[in-house]
């Protein structure tokens, strides 16, 4: 009789949950395992990471970084109209005319040491790194890819980028922001687990329960309520990548005779909507 490999089942039925390690190498055994299920099934899809799941995973963060990039235009334009004591913002300098310009000349002189007072960079700036963190890890992101995210998102959408519309990227918050904010994430996302799992209670109080969820997870709470908005959890339905090459040839033009076309190299990216 073919070999069967079952390991650590205890008192299995065909309609009981129960914790196993099972391999099966044949038919036989594949048959017989079915008489376990739902277990064997559970078990065969942690065995068998399926490509659906990490797909699913990279249409959430697109979709979450769309919302983070809203949520910085609505930051920008409250911090705009905010006193320029406040914001360190010259607003005479930023019109639509020369905002590009703008741009260009403040990426091109940063980054520097900024002036801002210590709250501003030390508590604000690593409170928004711990902000983009969290997102990421609540989107099955590991700790170490969830610091990266946050290090691009604090990087190259803020500071270089919306930000730089109005002030010369910091050094400060190029580190500090990332760096202290992943450290305060993590944290934060494990306070938040332990709360979700007391079933949004924190002191036997549900309010103060969800009041603390939603300054754990600001961003999260805010971009639930963006998908809201937009009618559809999932805009996005895939993304792909694809290396392209292109052979050098040659073109008869009429009237202009052959063409010599070099060869290059490129990558595709694509969306599905």
């Amino acid at each position: 009789m073919p070999t069967l490999a079952l390991a650590n089942i205890s008192n299995a039925h065909p309609h009981t949950e129960t914790s196993a390690n099972l391999i099966c190498h044949s038919l036989a055994c594949q048959h017989l395992a079915q008489l376990y299920t739902p277990a064997f099934a559970a078990l065969q899809q942690e065995s068998e990471p399926s490509t659906q799941t990490e797909m699913s995973k990279s249409r959430r963060m697109i979709r979450e970084t769309r919302n983070i990039g809203i949520m910085s235009l609505g930051i920008m334009a409250v911090l705009f109209v905010m006193p320029e004591n406040i914001s360190k913002w010259d607003r005479s300098e930023m019109t639509f005319s020369n905002l590009g310009d703008k741009w260009i000349e403040n990426n091109k002189a940063g980054p520097v040491w900024d002036q801002d007072e210590w709250p501003v960079n030390y508590i604000g700036h690593p409170y928004f790194g711990a902000a983009y963190y969290v997102v990421a890890r609540n989107q099955g992101l590991t700790p170490l890819e969830s610091g990266a995210y946050s290090f691009a998102m604090s990087t190259f959408l803020w500071e270089m980028g919306i930000e730089a519309l109005a002030e010369i990227p910091s050094k400060q918050d190029l580190i500090v922001t990332p760096l202290i904010g992943s450290v305060v994430g993590e944290a934060f996302f494990t306070w938040e687990q332990r709360i979700k799992a007391n079933q949004n209670e924190l002191m036997g109080s549900r309010a103060l329960g969800n009041t603390t969820l939603f300054l754990l997870n600001p961003a999260g709470s805010l971009s639930a309520r963006i998908n809201r908005a937009f009618g559809d959890d999932e805009p996005v339905t895939g993304a792909y990548t694809q290396l392209v090459y292109s052979p050098a040839y040659q073109r008869f033009e009429p009237g202009s005779g052959y063409t010599a076309e070099p060869s290059w190299v490129g990558v595709k990216v694509g969306f599905l909507f």
